[in-house]
């Protein structure tokens, strides 16, 4: 048979972040007033030659969706030394460099990554292909803003690894991680066989920004069909991406490494399909699903066929085992058992959180042209669609001319979606203007020329939809006419400016705390008249609270549609629990409820909960539910359902350290379902916790020992400092049979053998008369730590003494006949005694140390002479330190150094801590 015309799908990454602006990723943001500035680091660019006479180049396309100019610097991220390139993109405009590297620097041979950094929330989407005589062929490349880089001790997964042991047939997988500090970074890629084994790692390291990507082929040369890969993170930041290339056709498939999911799950994927294609192609979609839970999981699959409306769609169900990946090739027929012919949006659920990816991609259905074209689709929370409350979002950088063409897909939710469609050129002005709409999970993916018919598409045009009623998920799928590839980029939404008060009427709209940290999001029909609704924090005194509390007003104020309230969290938010235990609860007099129905997206770093009032709360004794409430509150707070302390902890090798867990109910993410839970301190009947530690490398990172009850356990760390510091201990917790929640804490392995070094330094230039150094120092000195005291002390027998002899300073003692100046210096510098305690709390422990030594320098002076006849002359040096001194010494791991200045003599006393390893 013919060779089929070659069809790929791909699936990239935009990114628009923003200070106090409504965006995809503002998590943790300052409040609107903030000055703005961002970094987005896009890894896996560059410019350079593969196999088979391939030729990769890059494009960048960035828009300004801000009021003001941008001022921007591109950057490259790894070898060459390329100059940073500062350029300006006027307000509304988009600019595109394709094949960036020779575009920007005309340079080749190098892979790495792209940093921009603006002072204007910014729409960026990357690609990296090769060109080929039939058209490109390429993959959207992830694009992280500062705020969503790994730092250290974090973890991210891929669960799609593929290496097929021949070579020939199947695929084989690179991992690429970038380091976008100054300083570079560590981390360690960890690989799993479908059953969570430990197939093997590879080590990651910069001394300086840089990426770096490497084949899997040495972790598995048997092979790894079906396999995961998690990246621990060690020093710095980090990000990156597993990429699998086809061994039959060389097309490749990116995954990018990122938090797993928690919660209740309820996403969709956009673009399946079981059909037939012009030219003789098959398409097809596989997933992967991993269930990270220690028990089964089972997952709804709903399809959502291409039309204007599928309120009864057809479903069936899968079931995952506990802790492992199952994949399923062809999932609407193996699972759903359709026809060829069919495509569209398939809906997942669970109650428990589950990883999923799909891939679609061009096969041979006869299997006698071998080889796939294709890429990844990520799932989309269906609570995260576009709404009514949100400014809109964008599609950037549309291409609708002889080489390309683009689609825009549309998929609505459970209410269907009307929205306004407008067509801007690349300066940002606007074009045309369309509305269309679709109803309960209806499905369609028209062209831009459809939507606009009659006019003339503009290079690099951006397409802004605006919701009227409903919720609907927009992409764009870029197409090459020749080579068929195709790209699918998800749209961005517009930064938009949010106070913490506003009118808000039937058309719907947000307000946000002045903080950035909560939003709540009106839909449109929630009000039927005006109303001026405000958010402002205060105090948290919710059971586990994470944060600030929020006051929401008027109290009281119903919505006839459930509006959102959407908590961006951080870091320091997870501290001793995780994405999946958190919660938004609401208060009624002393007594808090869970608010349930939530969803959780840890990539975003966002938790969304309904609510049908400012007052959110249970239902009234009337109807048997609770007891009678107090008076109605409009106060919301953050708390995490189950939390371990201490959340963070440093502990000797070979010590150990209690934890405790605390569960007090329910996370909102919990359940699908809304409603509300009382929280409470008490344990409840029927809690039962599973404590582990959430080993990398399967051993060596100490052992964990619950009590009976499961609330306590005892953590006792390792003779030697694991590799991955610090160690995760992580709990899950049930009551009976409901739902999970997991709770982490964080505990750093500190080496329980120190050498202690003393330098006592003197030093002038030109202060005085004459210029000197002096420097001695005692090394080798070793202490032990034990039960969290310093003792074990032995004086060491290292010595070193530096010294530059004085140098008469420019223009003094002029005609004078002088000598050089020659010290004089008694004593030796000894320490004498150290002892003292360890303060584990937190991950940057305290040494508070208590050091007694002897100091040189008593009765110290140059001598010189000047004069004819030669006249001795002694001066004096200034000296503070007295012969012996004893001092307090507090000194953090972090540094391992503290010093001491004394002014006016130029005498400085560093005490450095240098680690003894084991052995």
């Amino acid at each position: 048979m013919n060779a089929p015309r070659v069809y790929g799908l791909f699936l990239g990454l935009t990114v628009a972040a923003g200070a106090g602006v409504e965006t995809a990723s503002s998590a943790a943001r300052p409040s609107a007033t903030a000055a703005f500035e961002e970094t987005w680091t896009i890894p896996g660019a560059g410019r350079t030659a593969g196999l088979n006479n391939t030729q990769f180049v890059s494009d960048l396309a960035l828009t300004n969706l801000g009021g003001s100019a941008a001022n921007v610097t591109i950057s490259f991220v790894g070898p060459g030394g390329l100059p940073a390139k500062p350029i300006t993109l006027a307000a509304g405009a988009t600019t595109v460099y394709r094949n960036i590297l020779d575009t920007l620097w005309s340079a080749n041979g190098l892979v790495g990554a792209i940093s921009v950094q603006s002072d204007q929330p910014l729409v960026l989407r990357a690609r990296t292909y090769n060109t080929a005589a039939t058209g490109t062929f390429g993959v959207a490349l992830p694009v992280y803003a500062s705020d969503h880089l790994l730092t250290e001790g974090q973890t991210a997964d891929s669960i799609w690894v593929q290496q097929d042991p021949t070579g020939s047939s199947g695929f084989r997988t690179n991992v690429g991680v970038v380091f976008p500090d100054a300083a570079g970074g560590d981390a360690v890629v960890t690989f799993y066989d479908a059953g969570g084994t430990v197939v093997g790692t590879l080590n990651y390291s910069a001394a300086s920004a840089g990426f770096q990507q490497q084949s899997i082929a040495s972790v598995a040369p048997s092979g790894l069909l079906l396999g995961r890969a998690q990246i621990s993170v060690t020093r710095g930041h980090a990000a990156g991406y597993a990429v699998g290339v086809d061994n039959v056709t060389g097309d490749t498939s990116l995954y990018p490494l990122e938090a797993l999911p928690a919660g209740v799950q309820d996403v969709v994927v956009s673009g399946v399909a079981r059909l037939n294609g012009r030219n003789n192609t098959f398409f097809r979609t596989d997933a992967r699903f991993y269930n990270p839970t220690s028990s089964d999981v089972t997952v709804t699959v709903r399809f959502h066929a291409g039309g204007a409306a599928n309120p009864t769609p057809q479903s069936a169900t899968l079931n995952l085992p506990a802790g492992r990946i199952v994949e399923v090739v062809d999932v609407l027929g193996s699972i759903l058992n359709l026809p060829v012919g069919s495509g569209g949006a398939v809906r997942f659920t669970a109650d428990q959180p589950v990883a999923i990816l799909c891939r679609t991609s061009n096969v041979d259905p006869q299997g006698i042209q071998p080889g796939t074209f294709g890429a990844q689709q990520k799932p989309v929370s269906l609570a995260s669609y576009l709404s009514s409350a949100d400014a809109g979002a964008v599609v950037t950088a549309i291409r609708q001319d002889a080489s390309f063409r683009t689609n825009i897909g549309f998929a609505a939710g459970v209410d269907g979606a009307a929205y306004r469609l407008t067509l801007k050129n690349a300066q940002g002005a606007s074009i045309a203007t369309t509305t269309s709409a679709l109803g309960a999970f209806g499905w369609a993916q028209p062209s831009i020329a459809d939507l606009f018919p009659g006019t003339a598409i503009p290079a690099d045009a951006t397409l802004l939809v605006e919701v009227t009623s409903g919720t609907v998920d927009v992409y764009d799928a870029s197409l090459d006419n020749s080579s068929g590839d195709l790209v699918v980029t998800p749209i961005a939404p517009v930064p938009a400016t949010l106070p913490s008060s506003a009118s808000i009427g039937p058309a719907g709209g947000s307000i946000r705390s002045a903080d950035g940290r909560l939003t709540l999001k009106v839909p449109a029909g929630a009000l039927t008249a005006p109303a001026t609704l405000s958010i402002a924090p205060i105090a948290n005194t919710a059971p586990n609270a994470i944060g600030s509390a929020y006051a929401l007003s008027p109290v009281g104020v119903a919505f006839a549609r459930p509006a959102q309230l959407l908590l961006a969290y951080s870091n320091s938010d997870l501290a001793g629990t995780a994405a999946g235990a958190l919660g938004l609860a609401s208060q009624e007099g002393s007594s808090w409820f869970a608010i349930l129905g939530g969803s959780v997206d840890p990539v975003t770093r966002t938790l969304r909960v309904p609510v049908t009032s400012t007052a959110p709360g249970p239902a009234s004794a009337g109807q048997g539910r609770i007891p009678q409430r107090a008076a109605q509150s409009g106060t919301v707070g953050p708390y995490g359902s189950a939390t371990v302390f201490p959340t963070e902890r440093s502990v000797v090798e070979d010590g150990s350290v209690q934890l405790a867990l605390n569960y007090v109910g329910p996370s909102s993410s919990a359940s699908s379902t809304p409603g509300y839970v009382g929280l409470s301190y008490t344990a409840p009947a029927g809690l039962t916790a599973v404590w582990q530690i959430n080993s990398t490398f399967g051993s060596g990172e100490g052992t964990i020992s619950p009590t009976p009850l499961g609330t306590l356990a005892e953590y006792r760390a390792p003779s030697c400092v694991p590799l991955f510091n610090p160690v995760t201990v992580q709990v899950s917790a049930r009551v009976g049979n409901g739902p999970v929640s997991f709770s982490t804490a964080r505990i750093q392995i500190i080496q329980k053998r120190w050498y202690f070094a003393v330098t006592y330094r003197v030093e002038h230039t030109c202060q005085y008369l004459y210029s000197y150094y002096f420097e001695q120092s005692h090394t080798f000195n070793e202490f032990l730590i034990h039960d969290d005291q310093v003792f074990n002390f032995a004086r060491g027998q290292g010595h070193t003494n530096t010294e530059f002899p004085a140098a008469w300073c420019p223009g003094v003692i002029d005609g004078e006949n002088c000598t050089q100046p020659q010290l004089s210096l008694s004593g030796d510098l000894e320490v004498l005694f150290v002892s003292g305690t360890f303060d584990g709390r937190g991950l940057d422990p305290l040494f508070d140390l208590n050091v007694t030594a002897d100091f040189p320098g008593t009765d110290a002076a140059y001598t010189f002479q000047c004069g004819n006849p030669p006249q001795q002359i002694r001066e004096p040096v200034p000296h503070a330190l007295p012969r012996q001194a004893a001092r307090e010494t507090p000194i953090r791991y972090s540094s391992k150094t503290w010093s001491l200045s004394i002014p006016h003599t130029g005498e400085t006393v560093t005490v450095t801590l240098t680690p003894r390893t084991c052995p």
